[in-house]
């Protein structure tokens, strides 16, 4: 008969596994790629909302050129993580009618502000503090971005971090600045 504790090695045996699944659970996994997924073509709830110098800014500056709107926040590891290639990607369309716009989530200007400077962000930074326009976009996951056409209107979503410097990806947008408003 054994004991209802188990023998030293099944007590090993168990303790072995409670550690292994522990140490699974508290690892940092590796943060799953968003997909660029098109859409049809929708206008999406304007905004008025400040920069970091305090400036109110909307959608309607846009017009006329391909915006890359990102909705991002300091603690989101997945977005501080695209950053580099959202710069990328602006660098590299540079000369088109095209603009990366980031709206910060839910934080303050100081925090936002701070975070911007770490990570070399170059485009202008919106801040949605109280979180409206976020969820008025219909977005529920950091990051979120969408890509408007020249006409204003969101032809693609992305959920999740983005390589934004792909090939791929820089042909479709180079494609979208070539469409006249309208189309």
């Amino acid at each position: 008969m054994t004991s209802a504790s188990g023998t030293p090695a099944e007590f090993r045996n168990t303790a072995s596994m409670v550690l292994m699944l522990s140490l699974l659970w508290l690892s940092p996994l590796p943060t799953p790629a968003g997909e660029l997924s098109q859409v049809p073509p929708v206008s999406p709830p304007g905004f008025s909302l400040p920069d970091l110098a305090g400036k109110q800014s909307g959608l309607d500056e846009f017009t006329g050129i391909v915006v890359l709107v990102t909705f991002w926040a300091s603690w989101c590891r997945p977005c501080v993580e695209e950053m580099p290639s959202i710069e990328r990607l602006a660098a590299k369309m540079a000369d088109q009618p095209f603009t990366v716009v980031g709206v910060n989530v839910g934080e303050g200007e100081r925090r936002a502000k701070s975070a911007a400077v770490r990570l070399g962000i170059g485009f202008p930074v919106l801040l949605d503090k109280d979180s409206n326009v976020f969820k008025a976009w219909g977005a529920d996951v950091l990051p979120t971005a969408y890509v408007l056409d020249r006409s204003g209107r969101i032809r693609y979503i992305a959920r999740g971090p983005v390589e934004w410097d792909r090939d791929d990806i820089i042909g479709m947008l180079k494609q979208m600045t070539a469409e006249r408003p309208g189309e």
